[in-house]
């Protein structure tokens, strides 16, 4: 229970009748702050579309964004309190960020025990039996929202039909019932209503720029956020994207937005706020590819028109790149190229259930430095079950390579992460490889080993990423201001993070690591990467 100084007394009579009259609701982001996470400055869209939703069907809906208010959890409990709610709901869409959410509601519960309170998103989406041993959670809903909130929301009205709630968990009689999902979601996304943002502070969540590592710096402000499909085809081993968000297990349960819908979207995001920079957060951004070339084909002819928009996606899939793509995207308006292409070693490629061939990978890139693109970065992932150091260090060379020969601007390397919900997960423990208080519904960071074979240990790969990842970023001082021009940092901002990164993993930083910077000898790379 996250404790709280109260400074008055509440008297709440929420929830004291059998059935409700009305509903009045609240949606709570939750401070990124709380717990030393990562700072996750995020426009919230799923719960803009959700907003959206339900008051199309005639609900009330209320906004406290702790996250972009910085409130503690005393400031949250005062403005809850003020709202008198009676219903309070938070999405978390990464487990990274669960206890966040978690205290949430320890904080609804301390204003009034009443107050009916409603969890989705990723993280229960995949962890759903963990996230529900909080007895301060209500009801948990599985999955996708637009249909399944509002019909909660009128069971609650009614205080009956929950069994009728697709995918939601709730207590009767102090028994937990599961209810099953009989789909993904909501198959026709155009029919959602674009995000309801009246209630936030727009200004700010679109002007704040990057606020956290390894996130590039944006071009252009105010920057929105847009998703244009739903679902993945994949079953990469080490994503929980086409398993278990995908519950029915059906490859073909990929939904996509028509073209004419993502352009009215956007249409709508640059006259009511602005927007000159667009992120797409989609899995599947370029599935099909008639779709996504419509899109972009309609960008392109705004531009023409006098649109400066500009775009980019935080991870494209190179198995859906060509190079007809490729031209469209560069015409729409598309400047940094983020691929996943995670390994060197063809053994570890079909471990990780990838699928392309790293020729293709590599013809791509040549295809996309050929038309221009001054940002092309890459992830790799080192450390799963069945690498052997020779697949690591030839995922190593690889990516040396590529940089080397002008063909990626910055890489970063991940350790193979056991995310709730993975086969590597599944893989991890029942191959022993995880140690003896390793829990399963706990993120633990992508620069965090945790694996243990005969072959390596979670030390060995974290000095060795963080070795080679500024071995292979930063060998020349032309490599150290382009990444930090990207990065939106200054050269000694980026020293001071080279340094950091080396002395958490016990990485040896001498002297000459970082002269070239503290001295500032030379003013104009200062200029170039400020």
């Amino acid at each position: 229970m996250v404790a709280i100084n109260r400074l008055f007394i509440i008297d709440l009579e929420l929830g004291k009748t059998t059935k409700m009259e009305s509903i009045d609701f609240t949606w709570v982001i939750p401070n990124t702050r709380w717990y030393e996470k990562r700072y996750w400055n995020h426009i919230p869209y799923v719960e803009g579309i959700l907003t959206a939703v339900m008051r199309r069907e005639g609900f009330s809906v209320n906004v406290i964004d702790a996250n972009v208010e910085d409130l503690s959890h005393e400031q949250l409990f005062s403005r809850i309190a003020s709202l008198a709610p009676s219903i309070v709901g938070v999405s978390c869409m990464s487990v990274e960020y669960k206890k966040s959410s978690h205290s949430c509601f320890d904080v609804v519960k301390s204003v009034s025990p009443h107050i009916t309170t409603i969890m989705g998103g990723v993280y229960p989406s995949i962890s759903k039996d963990a996230a529900f041993k909080d007895q301060n959670i209500d009801y948990l809903v599985v999955g996708e929202g637009e249909e399944r909130l509002p019909k909660l929301l009128r069971a609650i009205q009614a205080s009956s039909g929950f069994e009728n709630v697709d995918g939601l968990m709730y207590r009767e009689n102090g028994k937990v019932i599961d209810n099953p999902q009989h789909s993904v979601g909501i198959e026709n996304l155009d029919s959602n209503p674009f995000p309801d943002y009246s209630d936030y502070d727009m200004e700010k969540l679109m002007n704040w720029g990057a606020k956290y590592v390894h996130q590039f710096q944006y071009k252009q402000f105010p920057v929105g956020v847009m998703m244009t499909s739903r679902g993945c085809p994949y079953r990469c081993t080490y994503c929980a994207a086409g398993k278990d968000l995908n519950p029915i297990n059906d490859r073909k349960n990929v939904r996509t937005r028509s073209p004419e819908s993502i352009l009215k979207e956007i249409d709508y995001m640059r006259e009511s706020f602005g927007m000159r920079e667009l992120i797409m957060v989609d899995d599947s951004l370029l599935i099909p590819s008639e779709r996504a070339i419509g899109f972009m084909k309609g960008m392109a002819k705004q531009r023409e028109q006098g649109s400066d928009l500009i775009w980019k996606s935080i991870n494209l899939d190179i198995r859906h790149v060509n190079e007809e793509i490729l031209d469209w995207m560069k015409a729409s308006g598309c400047y940094q190229l983020s691929f996943s292409l995670e390994s060197g070693s063809k053994n570890t490629l079909k471990r990780m259930k990838r699928g392309y061939s790293m020729k293709k990978g590599i013809e791509m890139l040549k295809a996309m430095r050929k038309r221009g693109w001054e940002e092309i970065c890459s992830n790799f992932i080192i450390g799963l079950p069945g690498d052997t150091w020779d697949d690591i260090r030839e995922t190593f060379n690889f990516a040396d390579n590529l940089r080397r020969d002008g063909l990626l601007d910055y890489v970063l390397f991940s350790i193979a992460t056991p995310l709730p919900g993975t086969e590597l997960a599944d893989t991890a423990l029942a191959g022993g490889y995880l140690p003896d208080d390793f829990d399963p519904d706990e993120f633990y960071g992508f620069g965090k080993g945790m694996i243990t074979t005969e072959h390596f240990t979670p030390m060995e790969l974290q000095v060795l990423r963080a070795y080679e990842w500024d071995r292979i970023n930063f060998r020349s001082e032309e490599d150290k201001i382009r990444t930090a021009r990207m990065l939106g940092i200054t050269l000694k901002e980026l020293d001071v993070w080279r340094q950091e990164t080396r002395r958490e993993t016990g990485v040896h930083v001498s002297s000459a690591d970082t002269t070239d910077v503290e001295q500032e000898e030379n003013s104009k790379l200062v200029e170039l990467a400020t």
